[in-house]
């Protein structure tokens, strides 16, 4: 089976499969801001524009530290629309297409059962909504960890505009196989710990359900905002979770 820790052997960068290994080396750019920034018109990009989400414990404004220290919770990050995205049948099954992708050993009644748990009301995703509510939807939010395509690579004040797939519009067809999943356009569900590493860092985990919780990046346009200091531009896929 797939494991969570070694997701990026199914990740894509988008044009042609890209098979990468199990951690990332590439070096990580920060993006300044306020009078001792580094004009972003001096950053050389190569081929794609892609940032990293950063990790709660990467930021300031949770004092280095996962959020709720005692009893961390989720690496949400919201964009800037904040939008809730109607999950109609068409995304609903896209959605579930995917996952069965990234999970492909999983039997029916497990997917079911992890399905069931992953989208139940009260959850990060969906929050206050469910299948059987009738008003099933998806935030505009992605997690920490996540690596997205940023649209010209130049902030916009204190955001950033990245591709995001319009909900608007009908889901992309479900791809034959996981390599071919576009994951800027993506993200895995990851949630933050209080177990300290030895380089003082803390670990973050994938969410329980899926061994690849792979969360579509939606709102309702082909593109939104995130805030700058929640990102560092990279140049290439990264991984998700710490360690």
């Amino acid at each position: 089976m797939s494991s969570r820790r070694d997701f990026l052997k199914i990740a894509t960068v988008g044009v042609g499969t890209v098979l990468l290994g199990g951690s990332a080396a590439s070096e990580l750019v920060a993006i300044k801001q306020g009078p001792d920034a580094t004009p972003a018109s001096t950053i050389n990009y190569t081929g794609r524009k892609l940032c990293f989400v950063l990790w709660d414990h990467q930021l300031a404004q949770y004092n280095y530290q996962p959020r709720n220290l005692k009893a961390p919770v989720p690496e949400t990050c919201p964009l800037y629309s904040g939008v809730l995205n109607p999950v109609t049948p068409a995304w609903e099954a896209y959605w579930r297409g995917i996952l069965h992708l990234c999970n492909p050993n999983m039997s029916d009644a497990d997917f079911e059962s992890s399905w069931n748990s992953l989208t139940i009301s009260g959850r990060a995703f969906t929050d206050s909504t469910d299948p059987a509510s009738g008003n099933f939807a998806l935030h505009s939010l992605t997690c920490g960890g996540a690596t997205h395509e940023m649209v010209t690579g130049i902030p916009e004040g204190p955001y950033m505009r990245i591709y995001t797939l319009n909900s608007r519009k009908d889901p992309p067809p479900i791809p034959a196989n996981a390599n071919t999943i576009d994951i800027t356009r993506h993200f895995f569900a990851t949630s933050g710990s209080n177990v300290r590493l030895p380089d003082g860092s803390y670990a973050v985990y994938g969410f329980p359900q899926f061994e690849n919780c792979i969360i579509p990046l939606v709102s309702k346009s082909d593109t939104d905002l995130i805030a700058t200091s929640r990102i560092k531009v990279v140049t290439s896929i990264q991984r998700p979770y710490n360690p």
